[in-house]
């Protein structure tokens, strides 16, 4: 309801908002430590694979930094209480909710992005040496990610779609949206899922020989897996946002034939920020750089945390 900014809903608002606190601590220091690694080791900036990686980590960053915590505020207090009256609170709701697609479509685009790169990578190793070593192109790329996220996610405020305070749900998100912004995001969420699953596919199946021949001169990418797992970095970062946005996207398709409780929207949120937390996780333990600097500053922090967590997803 327009104008109405206090939370009406039936679960356990602050419950909710102490699970949300924990994860965004969590992100922050994991994602901080990663990306404050990757600045130490200038080396690793000539592979493309890293400048997506740490498009990843800024996205998680800006999801941790400018949305969640004013959305585990208003939780906890019952209600948006940023801005004194109800045009200022309606402004800087929707820029909280602005934050949020921005960054959902960042991370889902860089993911295009990392899983066509891996094809490049291991199905035609002359074509990537050929356009993703240099370091510009995928600087480029990540760069038009960030634009192009930024103009989608602004379609509310040309009247396509709609970003509000859920007094359901407490969240500021997009609430409602026209038949054209649903043509609009079934394409850009049929392009991005179909790149990476026709990307995965063929590359999963070049992937059993591509150890085999090229192990040597893979060298000290992060994409080689020193065991030869099938499962690398992608694949496991695949699983978890694969199973996160799975979780989320049966929510919303549940509303085409019941109308299911806000708990099993609320559950879906917990579980897809989790993702900035494993994420870099998953990053640290495959990505060389990284991992070699944590095993030698705290090995058995790394031993308890990294492995047990990546052995359980694998």
């Amino acid at each position: 309801m327009e104008g109405n900014f206090s939370y009406v809903g039936d679960f356990n608002a602050p419950a909710v908002a102490a699970v949300l606190t924990v994860e965004m601590i969590l992100a922050l220091i994991a994602n901080g430590v990663v990306l404050s690694i990757t600045l130490y080791q200038r080396k690793s900036w000539k592979q493309s694979s890293t400048i997506f990686f740490t498009s990843l980590i800024l996205a998680h960053l800006v999801l941790n930094l400018l949305y969640l915590p004013f959305t585990i505020i208003a939780l906890a207090a019952g209600e948006w209480i940023f801005g004194s009256t109800d045009e200022e609170k309606r402004g800087f709701c929707s820029f909280n909710a602005y934050t949020l697609s921005y960054s959902g479509f960042v991370i889902s685009m860089t993911l295009a992005a990392v899983s066509f790169d891996l094809f490049l990578f291991i199905v035609k190793p002359h074509l990537h040496k050929r356009f993703m070593r240099p370091r510009w192109v995928a600087l480029t790329l990540v760069i038009a990610i960030w634009i192009l996220s930024a103009v989608l996610g602004a379609g509310p405020f040309l009247d396509i779609g709609h970003y509000s305070y859920d007094d359901k749900s407490g969240f500021c998100s997009l609430i409602g949206f026209d038949f054209a912004a649903f043509v609009v995001i079934l394409v850009i969420i049929s392009l991005v899922v179909g790149t990476i699953f026709v990307t995965s596919l063929w590359t999963f199946c070049f992937t059993r020989s591509f150890f085999k021949a090229q192990s040597v001169i893979a060298g000290e990418s992060v994409y080689a897996s020193k065991k030869k797992r099938l499962i690398g970095i992608f694949g496991s970062m695949l699983l978890i946002y694969g199973t996160c946005s799975l979780f989320v996207a049966s929510g919303y398709l549940l509303q085409f034939f019941i109308f299911p409780p806000y708990e099993i929207y609320v559950t879906g949120y917990i579980v897809s920020y989790f993702v900035t937390v494993a994420s870099p996780i998953i990053q640290s333990y495959f990505r060389p750089e990284i991992k070699s600097v944590l095993v030698s500053c705290c090995p058995l922090l790394f031993t308890c945390v990294c492995c047990s967590f990546v052995h359980a997803v694998c």
